[in-house]
């Protein structure tokens, strides 16, 4: 038997000794208030251990300390030697950066980071979106591509989209602004979009059109057909008016320009704090899904189908994990956080039915929460926890194979420990 089919009968074995797949601990590295994590793939490496970048965030309640992003270059060459691992500092002077993101390399031709900053604790209210420029060893930046004449906002995610229709990516995104005490501006949430000159310059602030108002956390783009044709769509998370949201254009041409032609519905107004919102086919039927969290004292992980016609029909609700709940009491803290789909492999999943990879926040956990069956019409999860940091905080984990072995790795931000973990899927393999 040669190395390659010892190997596969090897890591049969292990998977058919247990029920549930395996998740291993790899190591870690140090970080102060390690909050958000994500990938910015490099889709010109050679090396599959550079495929990647890590970009981490950290911020902090004192209003004396700035909140940073980090930046690991190839962060595959590091997963033998985590605790070594050394980053790169882009920004240090942050209000609240949220959830960092890589920049699609053709709309500025270089690759950059888009950081959205702010949150509603005091004195760091005054968030903005930023560009930093990552595409040499020395990062520019950052360069602020929001204007607040009229009061402080805070943003969470930033989506890279075509609005207007004149082949440039804008800027989809949602603000908030709940201010503490309200001298100087008034409480509103609003989904809009930052138009992206014919210049493509990003040493000013780029013009703002407001869609709606009420959104204000997380959105997601897609595109969802009906009896009628294909919309163009954004759902929205409404975490302070507790609603999940969907917004579409009747435009021929997909463009967010008119306003008779935008309509918003609410998709439900029942299960609280609305956090985040991941689109996918997380039933393996063939058509997407909205699986999203609700944060609060007993929040859930929620699944809604997506009707054949979204506009006017009922979206089917799957509660598939619930009562998870802050380890701590106090202002702002609520569980859980973000979720999203995920694989133990790299390769063709069209037969799988994925995992579903839970940050716990407030809760102090992360999970993996697995399907009971293989049938689409169950919906029935079992739901463990592979990192317990007791009373702290999880942020925002990221995932993919960054050093090409074929399985897939996790970042885990332990907020409260100062340390972001890193775990595989990955087979345990010892010789000798």
């Amino acid at each position: 038997m040669d190395f390659t089919s010892a190997l596969c009968l090897l890591s049969l074995c292990l998977t058919n000794a247990f029920a549930a797949v395996q998740i291993r601990r790899v190591g870690q590295f140090s970080m102060t208030n390690a909050a958000f994590t994500n990938l910015y793939e490099n889709k010109n490496a050679t090396n599959p251990r550079e495929k990647y970048d890590l970009i981490l965030s950290s911020f902090s309640g004192n209003p004396f300390t700035g909140g940073t992003v980090e930046y690991v270059r190839g962060v595959g060459n590091w997963m033998n030697r985590l605790s070594s691992t050394q980053t790169q500092t882009l920004a240090n002077r942050m209000s609240w950066p949220n959830e960092i993101a890589g920049v699609p390399v053709n709309i500025f031709g270089k690759r950059m980071v888009a950081v959205p900053d702010g949150f509603l604790v005091p004195f760091k209210g005054d968030g903005h979106i930023y560009l930093i420029d990552v595409s040499s060893s020395v990062p520019g930046g950052p360069y602020k591509l929001t204007d607040h004449t009229e009061g402080q906002w805070f943003y969470h995610r930033v989506v890279w989209k075509d609005m207007d229709g004149d082949g440039d990516m804008d800027i989809l995104t949602c603000r908030a602004r709940e201010p503490v005490i309200s001298l100087f501006s008034s409480k509103d949430s609003e989904l809009l979009w930052l138009e992206n000159p014919a210049s493509h310059s990003y040493s000013s602030p780029w013009k703002q059109h407001v869609i709606t108002h009420g959104p204000d956390v997380y959105l997601r783009n897609l595109k969802i057909a009906t009896p009628n044709g294909t919309f163009d769509a954004v759902v929205t998370t409404e975490f302070f008016t507790k609603k999940l949201s969907i917004h579409w254009t009747t435009d021929s041409q997909n463009r967010w320009t008119d306003s008779s032609k935008i309509h918003s519905r609410t998709i439900d107004a029942t299960p609280g704090a609305m956090f985040d919102v991941e689109i996918c086919d997380v039933n393996n039927d063939g058509k997407l899904d909205l699986l999203t969290t609700s944060n609060g004292n007993n929040g859930s992980v929620i699944i809604y189908e997506i009707p054949t016609d979204f506009r006017t029909q009922a979206f089917r609700r799957h509660v598939v994990a619930t009562g998870f709940s802050p380890r701590e009491k106090g202002t702002g803290k609520g569980a859980p956080g973000s979720s999203f789909c995920i694989h133990s492999t790299t390769g063709d999943h069209k037969n799988d039915r994925p995992l579903i990879l839970v940050s716990g926040d407030d809760d102090g956990r992360a999970y993996i929460m697995e399907p009971t069956s293989s049938d689409s019409n169950n919906w029935s999860y079992s739901k463990r926890a592979f990192y317990d940091t007791g009373s702290g905080t999880v942020g925002q984990m990221a995932f993919a194979d960054v050093d090409g072995d074929g399985y897939v790795d996790i970042f885990v931000p332990s907020y409260t420990v100062g340390e972001v973990l890193v775990y595989t899927f990955a087979p345990y393999i010892a010789f000798g």
